[in-house]
């Protein structure tokens, strides 16, 4: 299982290089890095989150996700706003540039992978999804794990 487990890694980092910041023309999406355009896509797909929770969502200390916030609201993707919940608690926003920014990545990139992906059968598509559902669940439970040991 050595040999699978290290193809599978190398594999990983091949698809990683070429959808990172290697992406189109050197850039991964826009002017964003792949560290700043998730953490806003996680914003954008959760209303009024916090900034410890982008950290937990990616795996960074409540300091470094606040650099990655500060990033974005220099660059006018992100706003902090306070919690309509709980004044204390500082949620941050998409703005519509934020918005805009991620459905134009969004959109290059589904181009890109079904252009890549046009000749497969459909069966084929349907396996590659559920490998790659399959590995992110893993990776999910693992570093659930790990963060409950700590």
């Amino acid at each position: 299982m050595g040999k699978n487990i290290s193809d599978i890694y190398n594999m990983l980092q091949e698809i990683a290089w070429h959808f990172g910041n290697h992406g189109f023309d050197e850039e991964c999406c826009e002017d964003l890095s792949l560290v700043e355009f998730m953490a806003l896509k996680k914003v954008c797909d959760n209303k009024c989150f916090s900034i410890q929770e982008i950290g937990n969502a990616l795996n960074f200390t409540k300091s470094g996700a606040t650099r990655i916030i500060d990033r974005l609201e220099n660059k006018g993707y992100a706003i902090r706003e306070r919690s309509p919940v709980d004044g204390r608690v500082c949620c941050v926003a998409v703005t519509a540039e934020g918005k805009l920014v991620i459905s134009k990545v969004t959109e290059q990139y589904t181009v890109y992978l079904e252009d890549m992906l046009k000749g497969l059968e459909p069966q084929k598509i349907e396996s590659i999804k559920d490998a790659l559902k399959t590995m992110i669940e893993l990776i999910q439970r693992q570093e659930s794990i790990q963060s409950d040991d700590e």
